[in-house]
């Protein structure tokens, strides 16, 4: 990705739209000066006109910019729903289901999803006050993603890099699926992003329920 040339565009937009407002509260400001200081019988109708059609258009502009930053926050938000829900098949499945006793072999685990959420994190989609919340446990839960995949990376390392006992397979797998191991606690985040998406942004509880 051209960070620079992205924080360029960003800036930019962020440059013309505020130039845009300036322009237009300027020549608010001319037309309402005009209205009063306009003399003759209906001197008055021109700047009045010329007012109203520059409030029609600065409320325009930001009516645009808050419609875009709503669509943008819905389908960031279905993107993470989606994302949460495969997540949870993933977890649920049987990529990660409990090791037979009888007969240990090493495995090769699915990742969990999670380019979503770094969609969601950088795309400023939630910058606005009211998320802060959401923001945050999506950092705890891209964290977890993280390092659990890459516990994942070093457990596969160790079972096919040689010879490995079958004590030794049966220990890391109840090592995995302990009470309070990674798979508890990656689920643990994941239930609680996916319970703060219900509570507070219900048009995604639909694709997060069973």
């Amino acid at each position: 990705m051209n960070r620079p040339a992205d924080f360029v565009t960003r800036l930019s937009r962020q440059f013309f739209a505020a130039t845009t407002i300036a322009c237009l509260l300027t020549a608010l400001g001319i037309c309402v000066w005009w209205l009063y200081v306009a003399q003759g019988q209906g001197s008055h109708f021109e700047p009045a006109t010329s007012g109203l059609a520059l409030v029609a258009a600065i409320t325009g502009v930001y009516a645009e910019r808050r419609a875009a930053a709503r669509e943008r926050r819905a389908q960031t938000l279905h993107a993470l729903a989606d994302e949460l829900a495969r997540n949870t098949e993933l977890l649920d499945g049987e990529g990660f289901a409990p090791m037979d006793p009888a007969a240990p072999k090493a495995r090769v685990y699915p990742r969990l999803l999670q380019s979503a959420t770094d969609a969601a994190l950088v795309s400023g989609a939630f910058s606005e006050p009211g998320h802060d919340e959401l923001v945050a446990l999506l950092h705890r839960w891209r964290d977890a993603v993280h390092d659990f995949n890459r516990r994942l990376d070093l457990t596969e390392l160790r079972s096919y890099v040689g010879a490995v006992p079958a004590e030794e397979l049966l220990a890391i797998d109840a090592a995995m699926h302990r009470e309070g191991g990674q798979l508890e606690g990656v689920r643990r985040v994941r239930s609680r992003v996916a319970a703060l998406l219900c509570e507070r942004y219900g048009e995604v509880a639909a694709r997060l329920l069973p």
